[in-house]
């Protein structure tokens, strides 16, 4: 992370994609509440270098719900990142793609 910060940025695509991977190994780790501030740190960036509507954002979403679900408490957002994510991948993959 820190050898990516000083190579590209901050606010870069290649460093959000390394608090990803992180937030990941947290989440797998039952640390929810420092993956979650992982997945919040990448969703501005991939706002801004991907769009709202991109298949970054959705796996980003997806990423989130799961994390959310796994608390056994966020069922509703959780089930609302779902939701946005399905909807965004539909929309550029359309509903037959495998990844949708």
């Amino acid at each position: 992370l820190v050898i990516c910060e000083e190579k590209v940025g901050p606010d870069h695509v290649d460093t959000a994609n390394t608090h990803m991977n992180i937030a990941i190994v947290l989440r797998d780790q039952e640390k929810y509440d420092e993956a979650m501030e992982k997945y919040n740190k990448v969703l501005p960036i991939y706002e801004k270098g991907y769009g709202r509507d991109s298949v970054e954002m959705a796996t980003l979403l997806c990423n989130m719900a799961v994390n959310l679900g796994m608390q056994d408490k966020y069922y509703e957002d959780a089930m609302e990142k779902f939701k946005l994510s399905l909807a965004i991948r539909e929309k550029l993959l359309g509903t037959d793609n495998q990844d949708t």
